[in-house]
């Protein structure tokens, strides 16, 4: 895993830097059962706060744009409560610890998606912001 996680967060990382500005690390931790990505950078006067956990079984992930600490937009696959219920109805008790993709917007609008990248991420964020054609 060493090695794999390594690049996988390099590629996230010099995407990040060639799209945003202040790009931060403040987690890099990769073992041979783990790795942890954690990093925050700038896109206008806006914060990105960027999360990568890899495990041998699944990758978590969160991905967020956030303007004074409000949520403009996130993608993650975290166990959010909401996203269970929504996917699994009264039974999501028996989730709890089951990643399930969904998106976030400044409206608390909620809606589960099929399992992103950091790359969805940014080509959503620049969609949104008029940069992508």
């Amino acid at each position: 895993m060493d090695r794999e996680a390594g690049e996988h967060f390099e590629r996230i990382l010099k995407l990040a830097r060639s799209r945003f500005s202040d790009v931060h690390i403040v987690s890099r931790d990769i073992s041979s059962k783990r790795a942890i990505l954690k990093f925050r950078c700038r896109y206008q006067k806006y914060l990105i706060s960027v999360s990568e956990i890899l495990t041998e079984q699944t990758r978590w992930y969160s991905y967020y744009l956030l303007d004074e600490g409000r949520v403009q937009l996130g993608l993650d696959n975290f166990s959010d409560r909401p996203a269970l219920r929504l996917k699994y109805g009264a039974e999501f008790t028996q989730h709890l610890d089951e990643p399930v993709p969904h998106l976030h917007t400044q409206d608390k609008y909620l809606e589960l998606t099929e399992e992103k990248t950091f790359t969805h991420f940014v080509e959503l964020v620049l969609g949104l912001r008029g940069e992508v054609e």
